[in-house]
């Protein structure tokens, strides 16, 4: 009775962490602006087990200089709130969703953490399951160049 116990909640395990939601866009790494126009893309494989996606969040968090291992779990500003439902585009990708957010003006010129929460009922019996995943970002300067002549910006 115990080996199916172990056995069941292995199976739980395999099926959950195999069935995750990824961030395909932005990249690890990528330099961002504050205020700027972000496409998220995010991906969920396809699945023989039955999966109701319920919400996602999108938030930005800010890291002084770099973002803590803790804070993989944390939120930051919310910058999208909605329900999450991918769809085929091309044959080659998984089901997908693209989200456009736009990033805090106040972004600090340092590092940033784009983090997805995402909640979604799994297999026949609706086990609830909400799982965090994230990418960091460089935030650099906006580009705003101002030239000035006789002390006035143009």
């Amino acid at each position: 009775m115990q080996l199916l116990q172990i056995f069941y909640a292995l199976s739980l395990f395999l099926s959950v962490f195999s069935q995750s939601i990824q961030i395909a866009s932005p990249a690890d790494g990528e330099t961002v602006s504050p205020g700027q126009s972000l496409t998220v893309q995010l991906a969920f494989p396809n699945s023989l087990t039955g999966v109701q996606h319920v919400s996602v969040v999108v938030s930005m968090l800010d890291c002084a200089a770099q973002c803590a291992e803790n804070a993989a779990d944390t939120l930051g500003k919310p910058l999208f709130t909605g329900d999450y439902t991918p769809e085929y585009h091309e044959g080659s990708k998984p089901p997908y969703q693209n989200f456009t957010v736009t990033l805090p003006e106040t972004s600090t010129v340092n590092n940033g953490m784009l983090t997805v929460a995402h909640f979604m009922l799994l297999g026949a019996s609706a086990q609830p399951i909400l799982e965090y995943k994230n990418v960091s970002l460089n935030i650099a300067q906006a580009t705003t160049a101002k030239r000035f002549i006789r002390g006035r910006a143009v």
